[in-house]
């Protein structure tokens, strides 16, 4: 009887969260060099999916270093219980004048937000490397900064 009945909490549980963690992408926080305080953006074509990560591209190279590097925090709706919208996931952002090319850094293990971005999502081994950033996602954030 015991044994069901954490059988059953542990599929309730699961269920729970997997529908938990498929809430919409509320709002970007970016945070970076040129930047007094931390940018809210809401512009619907920033507001990639973060679950289906599409706001990354394929891997690319590392960008010139000398290219300033944002912070972009993807926030989504809390879950039942909680309020305001909670932070699920933590990338690099890069983009290069010249080309107009956007570049999205995913940190990898012992970095700095890799706990948090895999306590969300998974992303196979995508985690500690660069990847061309997907245009229109890469323009709305680029269209955000000074």
């Amino acid at each position: 009887m015991k044994r069901s009945l954490n059988l059953g909490f542990i599929i309730a549980w699961s269920i729970v969260m997997a529908v938990a963690a498929k809430t919409p992408t509320v709002k970007l926080t970016i945070a970076g060099p040129r930047l007094a305080n931390a940018i809210d953006v809401t512009d619907p074509k920033a507001l990639a999916n973060v679950w289906e990560g599409s706001f990354i591209k394929s891997p690319a190279t590392e960008p010139d270093k000398a290219l300033p590097r944002y912070l972009v925090s993807f926030f989504t709706t809390a879950p039942r219980g909680e309020s305001g919208p909670k932070m699920c996931y933590v990338v690099y952002y890069v983009r290069d004048p010249q080309s107009g090319e956007g570049y999205v850094y995913l940190p990898g293990r012992g970095e700095e937000w890799h706990r948090l971005n895999v306590g969300s999502i998974l992303r196979n081994g995508q985690d500690g490397k660069w990847h061309l950033a997907e245009k229109t996602w890469s323009d709305a954030v680029a269209a955000a900064l000074p």
